[in-house]
């Protein structure tokens, strides 16, 4: 341990000796395994742990692992689950002198064997799942058996595991029911991952026993029970009608946290299946808006009352003190609700929402909240312009909601991550380790929720996205259009007028592309140009942590000409063998290409159109590289363009570190 204070102080001097070497057989040779293991450690953090998980130095540490204490165990696993087989003999040999750690007391050399398991197999999908179902006895074990603070800890995991592969967890159903004597934090995964492994074999059984947990004294948990049992009515496409009964059952508990929360899962009930509009409409009737105090529940009803006030006959009547009381509602959600249900009731039943809707209009444009403003402006001018036009836009026919993609959770954005995380707090907080430490290996990457697009991911499709990656300012970037800009260019913030689908590809010098339009470009409408690379190199190293913000990436896209190897077209690159299974979702690739000082600034899109916005900068500061990446994970292929302002060889050079990187992804 000498030798890494030593390293910390002064490591010129420990290069020039010959003390690491000696570490390094140190860690192969000596017969103390507490020394081995300090040997492990200390090169670890100076070689980095990946450069320790050699073939020889792991073989050497599984061989020797009952010879060290149980945190020594754990360390090593840590080495092991990095190394990756050459092939499935390999990984055979390896799972099988680690069998017995499964049965080990201690949770993280557990943890950390099923870690290497897991990793080991990721390659192999149909052992993957052999894996899972090896798996489960210890776990369950272990939850069931250990401490409180243990028994979370393994539980977190297991939860990791049940949302990565639920079918392979629908028969064990009932070892996610909720014990007495169970922490509360535990219960609220329990029933997460009773909900997420409901099928139509176990989906009764499933929500009698969540019924149960409705009439918990925790209201945390008796409001998760209701969530559950919404999600499960949610999610089915038959047969749902007993489920969809003991949902508006809670109605009639008359505690106002389980009608709250009842309220939120029927709003989403009736917008995905119109058909249960009737029953819903008639469960909710008698509710008393004065009763409801918790603002997302009291939205609900709002837009119950006014999407389906005409078969409500009170519903005007219900609104008008919550209209009336409008300057007085704390709740911004609330008051837009109120000005869009009034909207919508005032085309149902005009006569007795005149009054109401000019009260509320009026209030709204009085309002000091911004949103809420512009909401009752938008409203008065479209009923000035075209009352008609406004009906149908506004209380025109909907169609049901095939998906929620605003119910994903944030840790559902980094499940990849936080699965390569396994065994680490990233686990028990649902975030990657990136957020809660001070490590910043690469940019945050805000991904693009796709909602629809279109098939063949052609220049027709069309997306819906989550909220923008880019924000840009007011001004015009550099070399933008100078055409004249609509209304609707201003709304969407798109530098100079430039179209998200307009006017070319976007990729030559001074075009004003949109480069949160992540969709536009097909995978087959650019030719596959690999032009000739200089033969003259330019050495080039990257900057480990570059930096960018968005507006410049904007800006000097539009100004740069693309690198030799793009400059005829799309250069096209060839992803590792493994690319189609692994790469489902952006953030793989984002954290392999950040190891090779490639930072994203954008992603979003689905297979087989993935597209990605990476930049670099020299390691000297002399020049920066900007890429677009249209992904194709099926066919393994990256249909690549490169920016630079360093030069033809250095953009070169850095073609050459982007083509070598995308290869050796899921090699």
């Amino acid at each position: 341990m000498g030798v890494l204070k030593v390293h910390d102080l002064a490591p010129e001097a420990l290069a020039e000796t010959e003390i690491l070497e000696e570490v390094r057989r140190m860690l192969i040779s000596d017969r103390d395994a507490s020394v081995v293991a300090n040997c492990l450690i200390v090169l670890g953090e100076i070689d980095g742990e990946a450069a320790v998980a050699t073939k020889q130095n792991v073989y050497g540490l599984i061989n020797r692992i009952k010879d060290f204490s149980q945190w020594s165990q754990v360390t090593i696993l840590e080495t092991v689950a990095l190394y990756k087989p050459a092939d499935k003999t390999e990984t055979f040999d390896v799972m099988n002198a680690l069998e017995d750690r499964l049965q080990s007391s201690n949770s993280a050399v557990v943890l950390g064997t099923v870690k290497v398991f897991l990793h080991a197999t990721l390659s192999l999908p149909d052992v993957h799942q052999q894996v899972f179902e090896r798996l489960k006895a210890p776990l369950f074990t272990l939850a069931n058996a250990g401490a409180a603070e243990t028994a979370y800890a393994v539980w977190a995991h297991l939860h990791l595991l049940v949302m990565r592969a639920p079918p392979l967890f629908a028969m064990d159903y009932k070892s996610f029911f909720c014990r007495g004597s169970d922490a509360p934090a535990v219960k609220k995964l329990k029933i997460e991952m009773l909900t997420a492994v409901a099928d139509d074999v176990n989906t009764y059984d499933i929500v009698s026993e969540l019924c149960e947990y409705v009439t918990d004294v925790d209201t945390v948990i008796a409001r998760e029970g209701v969530k559950a049992v919404g999600r499960i009515a949610l999610d089915g496409d038959q047969n749902v009608g007993g489920i969809v009964d003991r949902l508006l059952q809670f109605v009639e508990y008359n505690q106002e946290h389980i009608t709250a929360e009842t309220l939120v899962q029927v709003k989403d009930l009736v917008r995905k299946h119109p058909k249960w509009i009737d029953q819903c409409v008639v469960a909710v009737s008698g509710i008393e808006v004065e009763t409801i105090v918790e603002p997302e529940a009291k939205a609900a009803l709002v837009y119950l009352y006014g999407e389906f006030g005409a078969f409500m006959p009170e519903a005007p009547y219900m609104l008008e003190p919550l209209l009336d009381e409008f300057d007085e509602e704390e709740s911004e959600e609330v008051r837009l609700e109120l000005l869009a249900s009034a909207m919508k009731l005032f085309f149902k039943r005009a006569p007795e929402m005149r009054d109401m809707l000019g009260k509320a209009l009026a209030a709204g444009t009085n309002d000091a909240n911004q949103d809420v403003h512009d909401r009752a402006l938008m409203y008065a001018r479209m009923l000035h312009r075209d009352p008609e036009a406004a009906s149908r836009v506004i209380a025109g026919y909907k169609e049901g909601v095939a998906n929620f993609t605003d119910g994903a959770g944030f840790a559902d954005k980094f499940a990849t991550q936080i699965f390569d995380e396994f065994n680490s707090l990233s686990v028990l907080y649902r975030k990657p380790a990136f957020l809660f430490t001070d490590d910043k290996p690469v940019a945050v990457p805000r991904t693009l929720e796709v909602i629809e697009v279109a098939a063949g991911g052609g220049n027709g499709g069309s997306a819906m996205m989550g909220d923008s990656l880019i924000d840009f300012s007011d001004e015009p970037v550099a070399a933008a259009s100078s055409s004249k800009s609509s209304p609707l260019d201003d709304l969407l913030g798109t530098p100079g007028g430039g179209g998200a689908h307009g006017g070319g590809g976007g990729s030559g010098p001074g075009s004003s592309h949109n480069l949160l339009d992540l969709l536009d470009v097909p995978m087959d409408s650019a030719t596959p140009t690999n032009a000739s690379i200089p033969q003259t190199r330019e050495p080039l190293a990257l900057h480990p942590s570059p930096s960018l913000d968005a507006a410049s990436f904007q800006a000097r896209w539009s100004a740069l000409p693309p690198a030799p190897g793009c400059a005829a077209g799309p250069r096209v690159l060839t992803l590792g063998a493994n690319a189609a299974s692994v790469l489902v979702v952006p953030p793989p690739l984002i954290s392999h290409l950040a190891t090779s000082g490639f930072a994203t600034m954008a992603s979003g899109g689905a297979p087989p159109a993935i597209k990605y916005y990476f930049y670099a900068q020299a390691a000297d500061g002399s020049g920066l590289f900007l890429v677009e990446a249209v992904v194709n994970p099926a066919a393994r292929s990256a249909h690549v363009v490169l920016k630079t302002d360093a030069g033809a060889a250095r953009g070169a050079a850095a073609e050459e570190i982007l083509a070598a990187a995308m290869s050796s992804f899921a090699a």
